[in-house]
Parts: C-alpha cells; structure tokens; sequence
C-alpha cells in the first residue's frame, strides 16, 4: 500500500504537468510562437524551481485541510484527484489539481466524520472564484496599456515579433516557477503528515514528475487554451499569461506577504489556486477588452462546469474508495 501511495502521488504529479503545459506555452504553442518541445523543456526546470524553493507555504495550507492517519487515508485523497483529473484531461478540459484534491479531503473529513475546517475551506474555495477575477481584471487593463504603449511608441514588425517570443518564454518561465510553487502542495499535502519520505525528497521527486508530465501534454487541452474560449494573436497571449503569473505569484509568495506586512497592508492568502481558472479569467479580460462577440460561450461553458464537476467528482470516488477499502 506504500509503494501503490507514492506511485499514485507521483502519477498525479505527472498528470498536474499533463494537463497544464497548456496553461504555461498553450498559447504560445498554439500561435506557433514557441515548439513544442522548447516550452515543455523551459517548464519543466522552473516549475522543479519554484516547487523545491517556494512551495513549503501552500503545502502546509494543503495538509491543514484534513487530519490523514494512514497510507490507505492519503492513498484514496491522491487516487481520487488523479483519477478526476485524468478524465478530465480525457475530454479536453483544463481541470484544476487543486479542486479535485480539496474535494477528496472534504470526502475525507465525512467519512471519518471529522469537523471540517471550515474558515480554511471557505478561504480556500473563494480563491477559485476571486482569482479568474483577479486575472480577468489585471489582463483586460494589462492589454488596453499595451496597446496605448504601442500606438505612442511602435515598434517595427519583425522586432515586435522578436520581442514578442523572448516575452512568451520569459513569462512561460515566470508562470511555471509560480505554478511549482503554488500547486505542489495539491500534490504532495496528503503525504506530508505520514513521514514516509523527507519532505525534501517529496518536494524534488513531485517536481521532476509534473516536469515528466509536460512532455505528454495533451493537445487537446492546449488547444481549448490557445483557441478553444477566445482565439489569443500572440500579443494577446503574452499578455494573458504574464497576468495569470502575477495572480498566482500573490497567493503564494512568503516575501510578499511580509513585504505587504511591513507597508501594513492587506495581505493575499496563501492558498492553492486553480492556474486553469486564473488564465481563463485572463482570456476573458483580453475578449472583453476588444469587444467579447470573439468568445466560443459554448466551451468556456465546459470549462466552468470543470471547476465544479472536479471537487464533486473527486469527492464522491474519495469516500466510496475509502468505504470499500474499510470494508476489505
């Protein structure tokens, strides 16, 4: 049963990078701006990088959401998440880590009829809904400054378009490092308290099999990024993903936090966040900002039924797992 733990946590781990290359060089990729194999590549060092240096924070956030006792407890969590995941994967959805691991520990805590804590799970779920928000504002008003710098100061074509890939890496690279940091936790929390493996080797080990993942991207779910909800020039994709990176950076940054704790002020949780949700809501500020008659409602739609099928989903194969192993 620990070896089946550890292989399902890093088989997750491999589906996290599965399903989100797309939201780090989709759009890139999908522009024909970068290949392929150029974004998986530049992903996978700093997505290790921003896990393994930045990811303690959200992990703890993660691991505070239910109290696991056994490998058989973090075992049904981490099958639960990665098996919601895959299928969503499976139609082209951009699922989210983060919400179907949050639904496995609320399935979890019912099972063993443990309180569920409440203010951390309220915390938790309302930055699902305040980060697209977040993302949707800071790229709708990101996209009309650039513009404005653009029409004062042009720049020739070809230069633009140079810019424009060294800006697409650049951020791909900014975003992964934050994704790293943020989701690592969804990953590895249920494992943390059972001391199976030192949290270091949980940390790099996680990273290297998201980083495995992002080899195996599905095209599919990097063409509903790219393409799917709103059609992004690659201006508009620079921009999106620059924002997405901004968003997830501020729930998970211990140095902000205290930065923003000297200057008294407010400060943002630090909790996982869906990087699926923040870069649609980044789309959606970019087709609102040009005008939205270009946004494909149906399929965003589908994405956003994801968001709420996933934690349900997840939840429900988490406590009949749970129910049949307590029966075996």
């Amino acid at each position: 049963m620990t070896i089946s733990a550890i292989i399902t946590v890093f088989f997750l781990a491999v589906l996290l990078g599965r399903n989100n290359l797309s939201n780090l060089f989709g759009s890139a990729i999908g522009t024909r701006m970068i290949s392929f194999q150029t974004g998986a590549l530049i992903a996978s060092v700093f997505v290790i990088a921003g896990a393994v240096l930045s990811g303690a924070a959200v992990t703890q956030n993660v691991t505070d959401l239910g109290a696991i006792r056994t490998i058989q407890d973090a075992f049904a969590v981490c099958f639960s998440a990665a098996l919601l995941l895959w299928l969503l994967g499976k139609v082209g959805c951009p699922a989210s880590v983060v919400q179907t691991t949050t639904g496995a520990y609320v399935a979890f805590n019912l099972f063993y009829r443990i309180p569920q804590p409440i203010p951390l799970l309220m915390q938790n779920i309302s930055g699902w809904i305040y980060t697209p928000l977040m993302g949707c504002f800071l790229s709708f008003f990101g996209f009309k400054l650039f513009r404005y710098l653009l029409h004062r100061f042009p720049i020739r074509l070809l230069l633009r378009d140079k810019l424009i890939r060294i800006g697409l890496l650049s951020v791909g690279a900014f975003s992964a490092y934050a994704f790293g940091a943020n989701n690592i936790g969804s990953v590895i929390g249920p494992m943390i308290p059972l001391n199976i493996l030192p949290p270091d080797e949980l940390f790099y080990g996680a990273g290297l099999f998201i980083s495995l993942g992002f080899f195996f991207a599905d095209r599919r779910v990097i063409e509903t990024v790219s393409t799917g909800v709103f059609k992004l020039s690659p201006t508009e994709a620079l921009i999106a993903v620059l924002m997405s990176a901004v968003t997830l950076i501020c729930f998970s940054s211990v140095t902000l936090e205290r930065f923003l704790v000297m200057c008294h002020l407010p400060t943002f949780p630090l909790v996982p966040v869906p990087l699926s949700g923040v870069l649609i809501g980044g789309v959606f500020g970019i087709a609102l900002s040009k005008g939205p008659s270009g946004l494909k409602w149906k399929k965003a739609g589908m994405v956003i039924l994801s968001w709420f099928m996933a934690p349900m989903g997840s939840g429900i194969v988490c406590y009949g797992l749970l129910y049949l192993m307590k029966g075996i």
